[in-house]
Order: C-alpha cells, then structure tokens, then sequence
C-alpha cells in the first residue's frame, strides 16, 4: 500500500482537556479516509522517528505480519519499540497529562491536511523543536544510550523501530 505520511505538531491551549481528544481524531480519519494517530510529543525523538515507525507498520500491514488490528495502532508499537499494546499505548500514546501533540496522518494526499486536523483537534500548530521530546523521549523509552554521542542520539529511536521487526 502507497500512503503519503505526514507529522503534524501541536499544542492544547492552556486550560483545555484531552478528553475527546482520541474520538475528535477518529472523526476526522472516517471523514477523510487518512489514518491517524496521535502521540505525547514528549515521548517522540523527532518527526523521522514518527515516519520509520508509521513506514514499519504500513510494510508489516501490507504483508499481513501486524500484531494489532489497526495501523494506527501498529504506529504505536513500533514508535515505542514495545511489543505489547498496552506497554506501547502507556509509552508513548496520548494520556489526561499530555499537553504536546505529535500526529501521524497517512493515505492518499495527507501531507496537505495537517492544518485541517490541527483545528479539528483544537490544537495550536507547534514545530518539531517545539513539541518532540528530543533526547528527553530517548532515555523515557529508556533506549540505551551510554557512549553514544549527542548528535546521534535520535538515531537510537529509529533503531529501536527497526529491532522489533527483528525481534519477532
């Protein structure tokens, strides 16, 4: 299956509740036919980390080697690096503390509909340095990362990804 991914990044304005938040986005995949995904930005090394992990559960659904039911889903067991939906969900999904949104649209011409589900979602739309956890989301994940210099530590989240298709 050939799915244009895109990463869009935001923020709740202060105040607002995450609940709702998961059910305003199912929305807006069934009206639009995109998967999508949320995360806690916190969580989330940086956009390419979000991208190998959606790339990794597309191959894995196309051929028919996911472990959950949905793709979306299978994003979040490869962005965590955890086998188990609910360590994976725990990890890096969207919980009542989170306050920074990373999401993964993905189907056919998602690139130019982050705008759209930002304000579907009501978040305010936030860059990459502004919301993914960076470093930060590498020792949360607790990835080891002793010795490994500082500009290659977001490497170690895409390497993570990639080991559990080996992993199996």
């Amino acid at each position: 299956m050939d799915m244009d991914i895109t990463v869009c990044w935001g923020a709740l304005p202060e105040g607002a509740e995450v609940r709702g938040l998961l059910e305003r986005a199912a929305r807006f995949s069934s009206d639009t036919g995109l998967t999508v995904q949320l995360f806690d930005a916190d969580m989330i090394a940086g956009e390419e980390h979000l991208r190998s992990a959606a790339m990794h559960a597309i191959r894995a659904f196309d051929r028919k080697s996911m472990r959950s039911s949905s793709i979306g889903m299978e994003m979040i067991l490869y962005a965590s690096g955890r086998r188990q939906i609910s360590e994976g969900v725990g990890l890096v999904g969207v919980h009542s503390s989170t306050r920074r949104i990373a999401a993964v649209l993905a189907g056919e011409d998602a690139s130019g509909k982050c705008g759209m589900l930002l304000g579907a979602l009501g978040l305010e739309r936030l860059t990459e340095a502004e919301a993914a956890g960076g470093e930060r989301a590498i020792r949360r994940l607790k990835i080891p990362s002793k010795g490994v210099p500082k500009e290659r530590l977001k490497d170690l989240a895409l390497e993570q990804v990639a080991l559990l298709d080996i992993e199996r």
